[in-house]
C-alpha cells in the first residue's frame, strides 16, 4: 500500500538528465501488476464508492463526485505500463488538496484508491461511467470522452516520462552528444529504443484536421490484353497536424537589432485511429490537444514527429483558475469522512466517538 500513497508525489518525480530507456519504460509488462489488497476492498464499502455506483441526490456530494471523476479522467489518457504511480497535473494536485479536501475528509486517498480500482479491474467500472455521464451537464469540468474511453479497457501507454520534451532531451545526448565510440551506431540505436512505443504528448496546439482519401492501387492481371484490376481501396484516415512550441531560452532578451527571431516549434503529424472520443468536426483551429498513438517516426532531430492510430483529446489549460468544488460544499457533504483509512482527526462523532 506504501507505493499507492505515494502515487500522488512519485509521479511528479522528474528523471535524471542521464536515464536509459529502461528507466523510462521499466520492466516491459503490458499492464501494471496491480493486487488487490486490504485497502481495495475496504474501499468498496466506503461511501464514495456506494456514491459512485448508484448516483446521489446530494448536491454538495454531486460537487465532490464531480471533482474525483474530473480528475480521474485527467489521469485516464497518461496511465502507463512502467508502474502503478499516475500522472496528474500540478495545479489539480494542488486543487485536491485545497479544494476537495478537509481536516475529515483526505480526498487524495480517495483518488489514489479510484486509480488502483481501475488498474485492477483493467477498465472504468459501468456503473461508475453511468454516474460520471450523468453529472456530465451539471458537472462540466467532467471529460466523459476521457472517462469512455477508460470504460471501454485499460489501454496504457509505455510511460508518461516520455514526454517530448524528455523525447527531445534524449536526442541531444544520445545522438548529438554521442563521443566517437558510439556515434556511428547512436542514431540507429536511438530509433531502436524509442519508436515503436505508445506514447502521450501534451500541450499541442491544433493547426488544422483532414481526411485524407486514399489513393487507388491497380493491380495488373495475368491475362494478356485484360483491363487493369483495381484494388479495393483503403479506409479514409482522418490526420491532425498540431505544432508543440518548446520553451524559448532567448524569451525576454530585448532584440536591439529589431530583427524577429523564429519561433522554434515541434510539427506532430498523427493519422488518427478510426474511433475518437472528441467529435473532430467541432474542434477548433488553435484548440490545445493531447495526442496519444504509436510513435512511427521522426525528422530532423525531432523537430518533426509522425504517430499512427493516434487519439486525440482536449488537453485543458488548468492555469485559468479553474474550481473544481466549493470546499463549503464538500465540507457539507456527509460523504466526506475518512471512512477509507480509518482517522478522522476533526470528524465529530466518528468510529464510536460521542459527537460535540
Amino acid at each position: 500500500m506504501r507505493s499507492a500513497l505515494l502515487a500522488l508525489a512519485l509521479c511528479l518525480v522528474s528523471l535524471p538528465a542521464a536515464a536509459q530507456p529502461e528507466v523510462f519504460f521499466g520492466s516491459g509488462n503490458d499492464v501494471p501488476n496491480i493486487k488487490e489488497e486490504d485497502f481495495d476492498r475496504r474501499f468498496l464499502k466506503t461511501g464514495i464508492n456506494q456514491a459512485l455506483v448508484q448516483g446521489t441526490k446530494d448536491p454538495n456530494c454531486a460537487q465532490l463526485l464531480g471533482g474525483l471523476l474530473t480528475l480521474l479522467g485527467e489521469t485516464a489518457p497518461l496511465l502507463h505500463k512502467r508502474d502503478e504511480n499516475f500522472y496528474l497535473d500540478p495545479l489539480l494536485v494542488e486543487a485536491l488538496n485545497t479544494q476537495l479536501s478537509t481536516p475529515r475528509f483526505q480526498a487524495n486517498v480517495y483518488l489514489v484508491a479510484m486509480v488502483r480500482r481501475v488498474l485492477i479491474d483493467r477498465k472504468l467500472s459501468p456503473k461508475w461511467f453511468q454516474t460520471a455521464a450523468a453529472l456530465g451537464p451539471v458537472v462540466l469540468t467532467i471529460d466523459v470522452g476521457k472517462l469512455r474511453f477508460l470504460s471501454e479497457g485499460l489501454q496504457p501507454i509505455d510511460s508518461f516520462f516520455l514526454t517530448l520534451p524528455a523525447l527531445r532531451d534524449r536526442y541531444e545526448i544520445e545522438v548529438r552528444r554521442a563521443n566517437a565510440t558510439a556515434a556511428r551506431s547512436a542514431e540507429k540505436m536511438f530509433r531502436e529504443s524509442y519508436l515503436d512505443r505508445q506514447v502521450a504528448f501534451g500541450g499541442l496546439e491544433l493547426i488544422d484536421l483532414s481526411v485524407e482519401q486514399p489513393k487507388k492501387k491497380k493491380k495488373k492481371s495475368k491475362k494478356r490484353g485484360s483491363e487493369p484490376l483495381e484494388e479495393a481501396p483503403e479506409v479514409p484516415t482522418a490526420v491532425a497536424r498540431m505544432v508543440w512550441y518548446p520553451p524559448d531560452p532567448n524569451a525576454g532578451e530585448i532584440n536591439v537589432f529589431g530583427t524577429p527571431k523564429k519561433r522554434p516549434v515541434v510539427n506532430i503529424t498523427a493519422r488518427l485511429a478510426p474511433q475518437q472520443y472528441l467529435d473532430l468536426s467541432r474542434i477548433p483551429k488553435g484548440t490545445q490537444l493531447m495526442v496519444r498513438g504509436r510513435f512511427w517516426g521522426f525528422k530532423k532531430a525531432v523537430e518533426e514527429v509522425e504517430l499512427r492510430d493516434a487519439l486525440i483529446f482536449q488537453d485543458r489549460n488548468w492555469s485559468q483558475g479553474n474550481v473544481l468544488v466549493d470546499p463549503n460544499a464538500v465540507a457539507r457533504c456527509p460523504l466526506a469522512v475518512n471512512d477509507l483509512m480509518g482517522v478522522a482527526p476533526a470528524q465529530s462523532g466518528a468510529f464510536g466517538q460521542p459527537g460535540r
